[in-house]
């Protein structure tokens, strides 16, 4: 029996990176793990929660190409969604030119953690960041949590970038848990059970929405506020009635 234990460990120390990008024979840690569990499944969403639980892992860029796959699958047996992105939703996009916009203005890498992380906590109830639901937690207490998630796009061949960005995303979220952790449980993340951190893992562990695409998606800006006369007079009015009306306008 020693003998046996003394070679399956020299298999599990010697498994190192997956040989090809298809396949994982080797269950050398927890990343690898999870992502053997997954690695078949046509629902996209696994995926899409692989990605933010291990950004650093070496499976990221296998399993964002089994995303777009499964995704892409399952979008053609059915008719898309039209995708709407208000106040709960937080738009972090790559452009061509490789610069991270945040909510459609520049940011610095740097910064957009702590963006991130204002945006989920929104202590002052903005009304231009997301929504609060009450939840329990791991104890049956009802508990305040954001409703906002992140939608991240980019192109497909900015990969480094991509699981760069990805990590700000994740590091911003686990600064939201330990936000949580300490306004539910009143000590720091690190300090949980491994009930209360199961529970907030699972409460946070799909706030990350994928939208890679080909080239760069040119959203046109909205229309500009209607005129005046657009917006007052009637088409039908005679010019000195348009004087008469403009006068009192102004008064």
């Amino acid at each position: 029996m020693k003998v046996l234990l003394f070679i399956l460990t020299l298999v599990v120390v010697s498994c190192g990176t997956p040989k090809s990008n298809e396949s994982v024979d080797c269950i050398d840690s927890l990343d690898a793990i999870s992502f053997k569990q997954i690695e078949n499944t046509p629902d996209f969403w696994e995926y899409s929660k692989f990605i933010l639980k291990y950004p650093e892992s070496s499976y990221f860029n296998i399993a964002l190409d089994k995303f777009h796959k499964a995704r892409d699958r399952y979008y053609d047996s059915i008719c898309p969604p039209v995708q709407d992105c208000f106040r709960n939703c937080a738009i972090v996009q790559i452009k061509t030119n490789q610069q991270i916009y945040y909510e459609y203005e520049l940011i610095k890498k740097e910064d957009l953690q702590d963006s991130l992380l204002e945006f989920f906590c929104n202590e002052n109830y903005q009304e231009y960041k997301p929504e609060k639901k009450y939840i329990e937690d791991a104890y049956g207490r009802a508990q305040e949590i954001s409703k906002g998630y992140v939608q991240f796009r980019y192109i497909k061949d900015s990969c480094d970038l991509i699981q760069s960005v990805v990590i700000d995303i994740h590091q911003s979220l686990n600064s939201y848990k330990n936000y949580l952790s300490q306004n539910w449980y009143h000590k720091k993340f690190v300090e949980l059970e491994d009930l209360e951190i199961h529970h907030l893992d699972s409460l946070l562990g799909n706030r990350l929405r994928l939208f890679g695409r080909d080239e760069e998606q040119v959203i046109p800006p909205p229309p500009p506020p209607p005129s005046m006369h657009e917006k007052y007079w009637p088409d039908n009015l005679t010019e000195d009635e348009m004087e008469e009306l403009e006068k009192a306008l102004n008064e």
